[in-house]
């Protein structure tokens, strides 16, 4: 078993000196960041073009849960669902999204949890608190963490795997929209 398989648990990076490690980190912190800023500002098409062919996004709806196909999770996309998600949330009648959220994700304790650079594959994981606010409902927040698996594609950072595991993700929602 890889140690970048999402079924195990986070490996230490190894191998690394301190002051490489520190520049990994920052460089997740500000791809992170700028992902998340995608988002926040409805960049939905551009957010989607940051993944991989064949990357997914999930966030599961129990703490526990393993396999996202195995039961219902609160978001499992992948590149289609993607597509399609994002043409709902630009359609003029999507009634989901009158008035249309406005979200600011938050992000930290980002740690490194494996490097393969045979592969160019980095994971790691952080903290996420996401404010969504639509005018006329009551504000929401969500608050977990992210497991992320990036790869080097042409010399650019791709999300190969993403997981938003959210604290209270078995409690009731009303509708997500907008990635976590």
């Amino acid at each position: 078993m890889s140690n970048l398989d999402d079924t195990s648990r986070p490996v230490l990076t190894s191998g690394l000196s301190l002051a490489a490690e520190q520049r990994l980190t920052f460089e997740m912190e500000k791809f992170v960041s700028a992902e998340l800023s995608l988002l926040d500002d409805r960049e939905f098409e551009a957010w989607a073009d940051l993944f991989t062919a064949d990357g997914i996004y999930w966030a599961p709806s129990r703490i526990e849960q393993t396999d996202p196909l195995a039961e219902v999770s609160l978001l499992y996309d992948d590149h289609e669902i993607r597509e399609m998600r994002f043409r709902r949330l630009r359609h003029p009648r999507v009634h989901a999204q009158v008035p249309f959220s406005r979200t600011s994700h938050l992000i930290g304790n980002l740690v490194i949890d494996a490097v393969d650079e045979k592969a160019g594959e980095i994971a790691f994981h952080c903290r996420f608190i996401m404010h969504d606010y639509r005018p006329e409902w009551p504000q929401r927040e969500f608050a977990g963490r992210y497991d992320y698996r990036l790869v080097r594609q042409g010399g650019e950072l791709r999300i190969k795997y993403k997981k938003a595991t959210v604290i209270n993700c078995d409690a009731m929602h009303f509708p997500v929209s907008i990635p976590l």
